[in-house]
């Protein structure tokens, strides 16, 4: 779909105001499309819509749709489905060329150590630099450490969005310690007693989100840490 900034805007500023019931995987796979759909996963699961049906749709509409992809949606499946489709004929450089623009080595090395530097200076031009960096990076290429430092950038509730099959209990331990009440977004099989025992730390309501057989375990580990 080829569209002026003027529409792309005005689509997805409505299609942010429809309620929940309205939204389907083909009007959120027109809403990437538009390029502003970073909250792709937020609209999904308030829709009860699969991101990955969005995805595919958005996969096989064209190579420059794919470039609008939220970072987070392009896991190791929708990767291989648009490398299938992609990486011969005429559009394989062009695949190439894209596929290397949202690696987060490459998207890191934009900027000179000075030029850091002088944006820690300025936490809002951090902040959007980072948020640039998540949003464009593709999840296929992530890693632990590239996790845990948008986490510490940008901020902890990105974890909501992770793709399941990428969070590590090293991740889930530095969304929580900077944010106690992440723990409602860490998958249940990682809410381990060490993940938990850190949230509730950070902050006491965690415990709500805590599993029912562990809280009084985590109650005595505070009690051993603070006493």
């Amino acid at each position: 779909m080829d569209m002026n900034n003027d529409s792309a805007r005005i689509l997805a500023v409505k299609v942010r105001s429809l309620p929940p019931s309205m939204l389907d995987a083909s009007l959120l796979a027109e809403y990437v499309k538009t390029g502003e759909a970073y909250d792709l996963s937020d609209l999904c699961r308030k829709s009860d819509v699969s991101i990955k049906q969005v995805a595919h749709i958005v996969v096989a509409s064209g190579l420059d749709e794919v470039d609008k992809l939220p970072g987070y949606t392009m896991t190791s499946e929708i990767f291989e489905l648009a490398e299938n489709l992609y990486s011969i004929g005429e559009s394989r450089r062009h695949w190439q060329l894209m596929r290397n623009r949202h690696k987060p080595t490459y998207l890191e090395s934009r900027l000179s150590r000075e030029g850091l530097k002088r944006l820690e200076l300025d936490p809002v031009k951090s902040l959007r630099y980072y948020a640039d960096i998540y949003f464009r990076a593709w999840a296929v290429f992530w890693d632990d450490e590239f996790i845990v430092r948008m986490i510490h950038k940008i901020d902890s509730r990105i974890i909501a969005n992770l793709p399941e099959e990428l969070i590590t209990e090293n991740i889930c331990l530095a969304a929580v310690a900077k944010t106690g009440l992440m723990l409602r977004y860490v998958p249940v099989l990682l809410r381990s007693p060490v993940v938990c025992t850190q949230a509730v730390q950070n902050d006491p309501a965690a415990i709500a989100f805590a599993p029912g057989h562990l809280r009084d375990q985590i109650r005595e580990l505070q009690a051993i840490k603070f006493d």
